[in-house]
């Protein structure tokens, strides 16, 4: 079984591979016998570290693409394209941060655009990922200006603070305070959004139509304390909630690194990609 892995902003395929062989090794633990092969890939765009581990990395830097534009975003699609095309094809995708948002957005620009083509992946790891707002909005989901707005700030700061400084409050498309990064229990609105389809972190999933939803089997990991956990829930909310697993790892913008959490993911990823392998999720790739 092969799968594509795609980093965050501002990390490399080596990175990646890093922070996620504990996960792995638990795989092979809880699965023997069965061979999976992990691609980590370098992003096309040589970058800056990442705002997370501003120290921790070694260059090179990549990123798939820079802004939110949807110029951008769909200039990377074109690049993904190509990197299936070669070296391809792939049963599942594992993918962190931008890695999601290319992901995910890749996705359903082809259920809209293309919906009688297989879907490019099986499953689907998401770890701390998101749709980008830009993207949905393209496609005509209906996005509130105070949406767009909320979104914008969370990604300026983003790319100014690392994680544990994010310390100002973020406001709905409701002009209600929702959640802060610190000091506020972030998992009792993160329920309550996950199972609210008309509010869904200033998203309505009612209004989306059935073609802008991911409908391949998935898996949402992403911590309470991340101040772009909404986007992560929205990710979450616009799957097929009957073949979607949900882990709040319970801390920031981060892989989770924890014996029992590197054991509860293996355990996911196995039931994804099993799941993956039902009649109606694409040609047999093995």
């Amino acid at each position: 079984m092969k799968i594509l892995c795609l980093h965050g902003k501002g990390a490399n395929g080596q990175i990646f591979n890093s922070q996620t062989v504990f996960i792995r090794q638990k795989l092979e633990e809880l699965s023997p016998g069965r061979s999976f092969t992990f691609d980590f890939i370098d992003g096309p765009l040589p970058l800056s570290p990442s705002p997370d581990r501003p120290l921790v990395s070694e260059p090179p830097h990549y990123a798939f693409y820079e802004g939110t534009g949807v110029s951008t975003i769909r200039t990377a699609h074109a690049w993904l394209r190509d990197v299936l095309e070669l070296r391809g094809p792939y049963d599942g995708v594992l993918a962190f941060s931008q890695g999601c948002a290319l992901v995910s957005s890749y996705i359903l620009y082809q259920q809209w655009y293309e919906p009688e083509a297989l879907p490019p992946f099986k499953f689907a790891i998401f770890i701390c990922g998101e749709v980008p707002i830009s993207a949905l909005k393209d496609l005509g989901c209906p996005v509130s200006r105070d949406l767009e707005e909320l979104d914008l700030r969370i990604q300026e700061q983003s790319s100014e603070k690392t994680t544990g400084q994010c310390h100002e409050n973020h406001v709905d498309g409701g002009g209600e305070t929702r959640w802060r990064s610190k000091g506020t229990d972030y998992a009792a609105y993160i329920r309550r959004a996950q199972f609210d389809s008309d509010d869904c972190f200033g998203l309505n999933l009612n209004r989306i139509p059935l073609e802008l939803k991911i409908r391949i089997p998935t898996v949402h990991v992403f911590g309470e304390g991340d101040p772009m956990v909404a986007g992560s829930v929205r990710l979450a909310g616009l799957c097929d909630p009957y073949i979607r697993k949900v882990y709040n790892h319970g801390g920031g913008h981060e892989i989770p690194e924890t014996e029992q959490a590197n054991h509860d993911l293996a355990g996911m990823l196995m039931w994804c990609a099993d799941r993956g392998r039902w009649p109606g999720q694409g040609v047999d790739r093995e």
